[in-house]
């Protein structure tokens, strides 16, 4: 007769747990363990796992977790995984995992065309002897530079859990799962469109720098006085060889465009870093205009804590240089994150103009603030573009954007 191994998670909390046969799954709201109960070495790491979570996991259901914090069940799932790994390796459980060779390049193989099921198994197995495994039967189904980037993302993701305090107590799902979780969809997007690319390096950053928050901001509109119309150019009728309205009849020896229609005015809404670095000028502005001439056009800069947001194009008029030169209140960025959330409410499209690189209060770079900036361009869609020259083919309406 074999014998049956029972684990006793009662040992943890001194509440009554039910433990039943399973593959592995811990219900820590009903307090319900599903585990193996042979003696091999892979139902071995399968209790010790879920016995983790038992000790370490939050006592709420994963779904409303995951509504609280604003992630996908996915990556929820693998990042606490990852932290439950984490907190066994620090009180020296073996590590052995539950696959053999075989079995981790079958699972490879059957998801190696979806970066974001690769991470998934990459961040979910960290610290297990199942992760090397994975990297390995990465190299035979993936290119080199997918396989290294899966490896760069997700040793991000590890760095960001390692920036949470009390990651061995249930506490450590607000402060470590859950961030690294938002980190996780931001880099793999659940529909897979490629998100606004803020630089990798200002996803990443150090432990000191990873709880800024964002700077209060303001908003103003530039008054009529320091504003002027944007120029005739930019708003005039465009001519044709037909048409109902004769208005040119001086050009029919010239080029027969003697017939005239209002030309199609582009709108939108753009929103531009106005920080030290970014070096916007009264010429950017005067190209944005004549691109699109009833677009809203904002920037912004702070300093400190806190910052200012001044609208100065809309509804065909554009302040002058002297009022857009006064507009730049400060050489941060400081508010990028209510900067963009002002822009999400706009007319489409919307633009942002910036280099990418996003800070809080005393314009401190974080990891969180950069995770966060992606999820409203996402979201609300906006694209984020480096310089004013791409503006004319960006503001170009899209089919199915609002109005």
């Amino acid at each position: 007769m074999k014998k049956r191994i029972t684990p006793l998670p009662e040992a943890i909390d001194g509440e009554r747990w039910t433990v039943k046969e399973g593959t592995g799954s811990c219900d820590t709201v009903n307090r319900i363990l599903g585990v193996p109960s042979d003696e091999s070495p892979g139902s071995r790491f399968v209790r010790n796992h879920e016995l983790g979570h038992a000790k370490i996991t939050p006592r709420v259901a994963a779904f409303k977790q995951c509504r609280k914090f604003g992630v996908s069940m996915d990556a929820m799932q693998a990042c606490e995984d990852l932290r439950v790994h984490r907190f066994l390796r620090e009180t020296g459980i073996e590590m052995g995992g539950v696959l053999n060779d075989d079995e981790a390049e079958q699972t490879v193989r059957k998801v190696a065309g979806n970066d974001r099921l690769l991470a998934a198994l990459l961040v979910a197995s960290m610290y297990t002897d199942d992760h090397s495994r994975f990297l390995g039967a990465m190299w035979l189904h993936l290119d080199d530079d997918r396989h290294q980037n899966l490896m760069r993302m997700t040793a991000m993701i590890d760095a960001r859990m390692a920036q949470g305090r009390g990651l061995d107590r249930p506490i450590g799902f607000r402060n470590g799962t859950a961030p690294a979780a938002r980190l996780f969809d931001a880099l793999f997007p659940e529909d897979g469109e490629v998100s606004p690319q803020l630089p990798l390096e200002s996803l990443c950053m150090p432990r000191r720098a990873r709880q800024s928050k964002w700077g209060q901001m303001q908003i103003e509109t530039l008054q009529a006085s320091n504003s002027r119309p944007v120029p005739t150019a930019a708003r005039s009728r465009a001519f044709t060889d037909h048409g109902a309205v004769l208005a040119a009849a001086h050009r029919l020896h010239i080029d027969g465009r003697v017939f005239t229609r209002r030309r199609r005015q582009r709108g939108g809404t753009v929103l531009i870093d106005a920080s030290g670095s970014m070096r916007f000028s009264p010429s950017d502005l005067e190209q944005i205009t004549a691109a699109a001439p009833l677009a809203t056009v904002a920037v912004y800069a702070g300093h400190g804590r806190s910052g200012t947001l001044v609208i100065v194009a809309s509804r065909g008029r554009i302040a002058g240089a002297e009022a857009l030169r006064a507009a730049a209140r400060g050489n941060g960025n400081v508010i990028d994150g209510p900067a963009l959330r002002w822009l999400a409410k706009q007319p489409e499209p919307r633009i942002w103009i910036s280099d990418g690189h996003v800070t809080g209060i005393a314009d401190r770079p974080s990891s969180d603030l950069a995770v966060d900036a992606i999820h409203i361009c996402r979201k609300a869609r906006i694209t984020r573009a480096d310089k004013t020259a791409d503006i004319p083919r960006l503001l170009e309406p899209k089919h199915g954007a609002s109005r």
